[in-house]
């Protein structure tokens, strides 16, 4: 017999889109992080997100995760956070690094939910210093070969969790960036794998200086981008 609360305006019968879609698979990933659920409940409850077709499929999805206003919420969204690559978990940011040159991704960018980077020897660095993130919850995924370094740069009050991350011959170092971030501020979950390093630090004057003067140079070599 089901549980799924029949609250007053949620019209379940209807037909859910992108957008709640999107959001509902925001509070999974949220709530794998706080580990309230576990990855493999997580990759369990993405595929029912994702497959939803009305709002009562979602709401078994997320009835146990969030109070019922919230879910309320959630399945009646109709206005998506944005649109093109990285608004969709099908159609990631895809970042490619080339050769030797390191992949740099810095300046007044716009971040999307779900971004892929893909180099090798060169090295990634990302630098959030000056970007505007329309989501809360940001799923990054690492392809990196052989011995490029990852840097990963955020502003004061993010959190970074690297605990889904397989450094396969090197390591992982976190300087100053909590795992959970501050309230209504982004929270970046890194997967995927990486021969390389992985450095995530916090942004200082230095690199918003950086990020200016990279903006000022026309961000020479960085591929299109969303922007504010």
């Amino acid at each position: 017999m089901s549980t799924t609360p029949q609250g007053p305006g949620r019209e379940l019968h209807l037909r859910v889109g992108t957008a709640q879609r999107e959001r509902a698979l925001e509070v999974i990933r949220n709530a794998a992080a706080d580990e309230r659920i576990t990855f493999d409940e997580l990759e369990g409850r993405v595929p029912r997100a994702l497959g939803a077709v009305t709002r009562a499929d979602l709401v078994s999805v997320l009835e146990d995760l969030a109070p019922a206003a919230e879910v309320d919420a959630i399945v009646g969204l109709d206005a998506p956070i944005g649109e093109g690559p990285g608004f969709t978990w099908d159609d990631p940011l895809v970042l490619e690094g080339k050769g030797w040159r390191q992949l740099t991704v810095s300046g007044d960018w716009v971040t999307p939910p779900f971004i892929e980077v893909h180099s090798s020897i060169g090295g990634v660095l990302l630098d959030f210093t000056l970007a505007t993130a329309p989501a809360k919850v940001i799923d990054l995924v690492l392809v990196v070969n052989d011995w490029g370094t990852t840097t990963i740069v955020v502003p004061e009050g993010w959190g970074v969790d690297t605990q889904a991350t397989q450094a396969e011959a090197s390591y992982i170092e976190t300087r100053g960036v909590r795992t959970r971030p501050q309230h209504g501020k982004p929270r970046i979950i890194v997967r995927g794998r990486t021969s390389g390093q992985v450095k995530v630090k916090l942004s200082d004057e230095r690199d918003a200086l950086k990020a200016q003067r990279f903006v000022e140079k026309g961000r020479p070599g960085m591929p299109e981008l969303p922007r504010a």
